[in-house]
């Protein structure tokens, strides 16, 4: 049974390979790609986008030498998150507003730093596609980021630093080949510290 659904499983992702559009080069164009304007599509990236250039993140996702990847929350992981947290909306523009006021107050009145911390933990230097992701799962292997921490992943979810929320997993589209890197949804935000 077990061999049976590695082997679907394998196939889904193979299937899930995508070749990023011809006018998004880099990691960085294909978020941008989403327009930033909060809306009512819930699986693109306009809360990830306002994210990183609030963190003045843009630049390294576009670096063409880069060899990244990206395990990219999409909307509905900040709305996850925001709701995990307390708000009781469903909106990106109030989640996005609620998850900057947390990072304010964890923050000591400045939430750049975290989020900084937050979106680079998302970040791998290194081309890992779905099938490597879960060889490293089998091995227990874990995913060293560039905050610096590390995360396990176990299967098709990504375990983080924070044991009291939920975990992300993998979600289409996954393997979404750039000129420099690799982009997987995830359905949560990764956590890198365990929050009080």
């Amino acid at each position: 049974m077990l061999t049976r659904t590695l082997a679907l499983t394998l196939s889904t992702l193979g299937a899930g390979v995508m070749t990023a559009p011809a006018s998004a080069q880099t990691i960085a164009d294909v978020v941008a790609s989403s327009g930033g304007e909060f809306d009512q599509n819930w699986f693109d990236y306009d809360m990830l986008l306002n994210a990183v250039v609030a963190a003045d993140l843009v630049g390294p996702l576009a670096d063409p030498d880069a060899e990244l990847t990206v395990f990219a929350p999409n909307d509905l992981a900040f709305i996850r998150l925001a709701r995990t947290l307390g708000y009781e909306g469903r909106d990106e523009s109030g989640a996005f507003e609620f998850i900057v006021s947390a990072l304010t107050d964890l923050g000591g009145g400045d939430p750049i730093p975290l989020l900084t911390d937050v979106l680079l933990y998302h970040v791998v230097d290194d081309e890992i596609n779905a099938f490597e992701f879960i060889l490293l799962s089998f091995f227990g292997v874990p995913v060293e980021t560039l905050q610096g921490g590390t995360f396990l992943p176990r299967f098709l979810f990504l375990v983080d630093n924070e044991p009291d929320l939920p975990n992300p997993t993998l979600f289409f589209p996954l393997n979404l080949q750039t000129d420099n890197g690799i982009i997987h949804t995830i359905s949560r935000v990764l956590i890198p510290v365990d929050l009080p």
